[in-house]
């Protein structure tokens, strides 16, 4: 049975983009926002969620520490950060990175 929070639902990514953290969908099983992070700085401090999280580079580049290893990714990069997982995102870059980010389960 579907419940109204698990209906289909269509949006615009890159409507959001500048917007620091911004929600745009959720159901009872995930929830995926968009994130704009400024050159030079990061997501806020080092955390870790209950579920996985998956990362999409949209654009410019980050660099993720993921259980105290780095990784650097350009855009059309895709990460997925087990549930967990100590882990900090940063723009090392000259340009704003926009990020797709998809929680599985979400953290309400």
């Amino acid at each position: 049975m579907t419940t109204p929070d698990d209906r289909t639902q269509v949006g615009s990514i890159l409507g959001h983009r500048g917007e620091f953290f911004r929600v745009l969908q959720q159901t009872s099983r995930t929830q995926s926002a968009v994130m704009t992070i400024a050159p030079g700085a990061d997501a806020g401090p080092e955390e870790a969620h209950g579920g996985d999280q998956i990362l999409y580079v949209l654009e410019g580049e980050a660099v993720a520490r993921i259980a105290g290893r780095e990784h650097r990714a350009a855009v059309g990069t895709l990460i997925t950060i087990p549930a967990g997982a100590r882990h900090h995102v940063c723009n090392p870059g000259s340009t704003p990175l926009f990020l797709l980010s998809v929680y599985a389960p979400p953290e309400y």
